[in-house]
């Protein structure tokens, strides 16, 4: 039986009065939803304001939420609460140190976040590589690197004015360095003014040693590979012997 044009509008209309209150539904549920997201983020909003020390901290912790009730991938560098509750403790330690006289930048040595470091290795030529920075090599001309070897096969420091007591290792290895190019008599003039104690020359190639590693590191990683030490009292290099790889 073939539809009459009248029920065809009535089933048309009718179509679309279903159409229209899903729509009307669809649209108070979000509504809802909303609403409820809202006093959610007020409620978390509210029971960690004040605990940032920053705006950027709360701008961050805010991200946190909105990323949260979203279901989007939460950073990692936006704590959880039991994390937070950690960060208040230390807080108020850093606090008791300030109140002891703790100098600022001793508070801040503290906390701020270590740079890695990365072992050196040593070829048989006494080629120095850094192996954690991509074999980065350091580049240091003959006298600065003899120098520096020298340093890293005493751990336990050299005192500057004793240094002619090193004379003949510094020549065995300065002659290492040089292979084939090596001169006995110029090498033995270089040493001699290295050695003496009256001379600045040993000062400064531990400054080209330095200038080199803070041209190729961070202020904060390029100490621990200099020559360094208190006055009349052994200079050595900081970097721990087992971060030392001799081939």
């Amino acid at each position: 039986m073939s539809e009459t044009p009248k029920l065809k509008e009535l089933i048309k209309a009718h179509k679309e009065g279903l159409i229209v209150q899903t729509e009307r539904e669809m649209r108070e549920e979000q509504y809802r939803v909303i609403e409820a997201e809202i006093h959610r983020r007020l409620d978390l909003y509210e029971r960690y304001y004040g605990h940032f020390v920053s705006q950027k901290e709360r701008n961050d912790y805010y991200i946190y939420i909105d990323r949260k009730i979203r279901g989007q991938e939460i950073q990692t560098g936006i704590y959880p609460e039991a994390v937070r509750e950690k960060m208040v403790q230390v807080r108020q330690l850093i606090g008791e140190l300030a109140e002891m006289g703790v100098a600022e930048e001793t508070l801040y040595d503290l906390v701020r976040p270590q740079r890695a470091i990365s072992r050196l290795y040593i070829t048989a030529d006494y080629r120095i590589f850094l192996p954690e920075f991509n074999d980065l090599e350091v580049e240091l001309t003959p006298l600065p690197r003899a120098v520096f070897i020298l340093f890293l096969r005493h751990p336990e420091g050299i005192i500057f004015k004793e240094i002619g007591d090193y004379f003949l290792e510094l020549l065995q290895i300065y002659r290492t360095i040089q292979g084939i190019r090596f001169n006995e008599l110029k090498a033995r003039a270089s040493l001699l003014s290295l050695c003496n104690p009256m001379s600045n020359s040993l000062n400064e190639k531990c400054s080209r040693i330095r200038e080199k590693f803070f041209e190729i590191l961070t202020p904060d990683t390029a100490p621990m590979y200099c020559i360094d030490g208190s006055r009349s009292q052994p200079k050595r290099i900081k970097l721990p012997s087992s971060l030392v790889m001799w081939e």
